[in-house]
């Protein structure tokens, strides 16, 4: 997958479409590794578009939604998975350790820290494994 490629696939992923990370969320039917690690393999994918001095603001704001939207709809006390006990406590986790693997892949891209430091390996018992 190119850079370019990879970019659209994460604006994908923060649209509700069939098939994206966000549509995965709502309506609810439970957390897909498959989806999880399609957002991975698409950040990597993307990340000289992360380090280039110029960011896509379409890419930025994906990145943001993916991260804010995940979190709020399915982590926080009072987002609307938990608020009305739609996930369980075992994709609770597993989505929590997606979302700050996710998360710091993009801080250390944005500060220009390469792939090697942006995807380290991670240990076995994590539910998303490095691939």
């Amino acid at each position: 997958m190119t850079a370019e490629e990879a970019a659209r696939r994460l604006v994908f992923h923060a649209r509700p479409e069939a098939g994206s990370f966000l549509e995965m969320l709502r309506p609810y039917r439970g957390v897909r590794d498959e989806v999880l690690r399609d957002v991975l393999a698409a950040l990597r994918a993307a990340s000289a578009n992360l380090e280039a001095e110029k960011l896509p603001r379409e890419l930025v704001s994906s990145l943001w939604a993916i991260s804010r939207l995940g979190r709020a709809w399915a982590l926080e006390p009072g987002g609307m998975l938990r608020r009305n006990h739609l996930i369980s406590n075992a994709d609770q986790g597993k989505l929590a350790a997606f979302l700050d693997r996710f998360d710091y892949a993009v801080m250390v891209l944005l500060e220009g820290g390469g792939q090697d430091a942006a995807f380290p390996p991670r240990d076995d018992t994590l539910p998303i494994r490095h691939e």
